[in-house]
């Protein structure tokens, strides 16, 4: 259930980026909103976890919880952006290296002439590429969260079990 929620929150701000021109600027900011909701839904299902089932929780048992989380998310917006690239927008990632070479051209951007050259790589991938590379990215993370969450709430004692 975490990881569709979270999959649908993600190809939403996916949608939002592609309507706004956000994804042809390469603009992050809602990226970085989809994280930190992903890392809260993770700790929050890992503390219900504890609270519903306090005999089994374990490290073992609570990496399930992202590790599913972050297959489902990423699975669902795999599933979009190649929708996306190859049915709606055949021309998307040409449009977003173009923007890149013309960051690369003039200059002015924040990233390093490296970022760009590698950002371009990575655009120029097939869109599913692309999109296991960032479900395996959401593995590695809800993994992450899961672990940290776990040993929060096993070390700190946080939401005591009534």
């Amino acid at each position: 259930m975490l990881g569709t929620t979270l999959g649908i929150v993600v190809v939403c701000i996916g949608i939002i980026r592609y309507k706004t021109g956000m994804i042809v600027r390469n603009e992050q900011t809602l990226n970085y909103v989809y994280w930190t909701i992903f890392a809260f839904s993770v700790f929050f299902a890992v503390s219900r976890y504890r609270k519903l089932d306090p005999s089994s929780f374990s490290l073992r048992q609570t990496v399930k919880i992202g590790l599913l989380a972050g297959l489902l998310s990423g699975a669902l917006y795999t599933i979009y952006i190649i929708i996306l690239n190859n049915y709606i927008v055949p021309d998307l990632s040409s449009q977003v290296v173009e923007y890149y070479k013309q960051e690369l051209a003039s200059n002015s951007s924040e990233l390093s002439k490296e970022d760009i050259i590698d950002s371009i790589a990575v655009t120029e991938l097939n869109p599913a590429i692309r999109g296991f590379i960032y479900i395996f990215v959401c593995m590695v993370f809800g993994t992450l969260y899961s672990i940290l969450s776990t040993i929060v709430l096993k070390r700190f004692h946080i939401f005591h079990i009534k």
